[in-house]
């Protein structure tokens, strides 16, 4: 079978670095992986268990995750590259699992494994979780970068990963590579993503983060008809606060701008109640939907920032 060079980009602490790597030397095809390459941003020595697959590349000067997991891919020459946050802990017959997958198929360019709740995981990990493993054993056209096996020769003929972008690249990249073959989800092996939000405060503070790049990240892609409800939706938020303010002296406005507020929720809610995936109950569902969407109104309202600036450069 093709050998597989893995690739994991990092930054700040190596506690879960050193799970991550620990879980693709216990894969029970070790002979497949060619090489594990650790792009990081970081200047001090990391420690690390030393083995001989193991590289280290150290670029404090990355511009971005994109840029460091491109780096990575450059230094390997296997035909198949695995990507992985540095967070990761996969199950032992990931690598068995994903690359027969990925070799059933002569249009399959990507195989991914779905997330499985680590031992101690809380409400907010579990809904997560679940919300991960909506659709699964099927083709999807985009896909989070958390653990991606994908052949060489397709992240090469789309260019790699968008150095450009900060946050959303993930995205970007595999709607990129859809284009060339089918991207699949799969639930026969898993991962823990053991840095997951543990609570409500931090899918707050992270989805801010993570929604800066949302706008940025739509240009030079082919945008899905089911993404474009996600996109719109920090704009309606907006547009709600906006009523909500506005109607300090009209009820009407008042109970126009909370129910402009409290849709999205309450659909998401209930969409999300009714899958498999998800133990959950509505209100905690409410709850967190209420949050995550006021979070992604702030991030992109945040973002646009970017958006104007790179329109100013170009």
């Amino acid at each position: 079978m093709d050998t597989v060079d893995f690739v994991i980009p990092h930054m700040g602490r190596p506690e879960m670095l050193q799970e991550t790597v620990r879980s693709i030397l216990a894969q029970t095809r070790i002979e497949q992986v060619e090489s594990i390459t650790v792009v990081t941003k970081n200047e001090h020595r990391l420690p690390l268990v030393e083995h001989d697959k193991l590289n280290i590349l150290y670029a404090p000067d990355a511009a971005s995750i994109s840029d460091q997991r491109n780096r990575g891919v450059a230094v390997g020459r296997a035909p198949l590259v695995a990507f992985l946050d540095a967070d990761i802990g996969l199950a032992e017959d990931w690598l068995e699992v994903c690359a027969g997958l990925l070799g059933e198929k002569s249009d399959r360019v990507l195989v991914s494994a779905m997330q499985k709740n680590s031992k101690s995981a809380g409400r907010v990990e579990r809904l997560r979780t679940a919300l991960s493993n909506v659709s699964l054993d099927e083709p999807v056209q985009f896909l989070p970068g958390r653990n991606l096996l994908v052949k060489r020769s397709t992240h090469e003929q789309i260019g790699g990963f968008p150095e450009h972008l900060q946050t959303c690249e993930d995205y970007f990249y595999t709607e990129q590579l859809s284009r060339l073959g089918e991207l699949y989800y799969t639930s026969r092996t898993h991962y823990v993503h053991l840095g997951e939000d543990k609570s409500l405060r931090q899918t707050f503070t992270k989805e801010i983060w993570r929604s800066e790049y949302n706008l940025l990240s739509l240009a030079g892609r082919t945008v899905p008809l089911r993404e474009w409800p996600s996109i719109l939706l920090p704009f309606w938020m907006v547009l709600g606060f906006v009523v909500l303010v506005a109607g300090t002296y009209s009820r009407s406005l008042v109970a126009a701008g909370a129910i402009m507020l409290i849709v999205p929720a309450c659909l998401y809610s209930a969409r999300l109640y009714t899958k498999p995936s998800n133990d959950q109950p509505l209100p905690f569902l409410l709850l967190f939907y209420t949050v995550y969407f006021l979070a992604r109104a702030a991030g992109t309202v945040k973002g646009t920032r970017l958006l104007l600036k790179r329109k100013l450069t170009e």
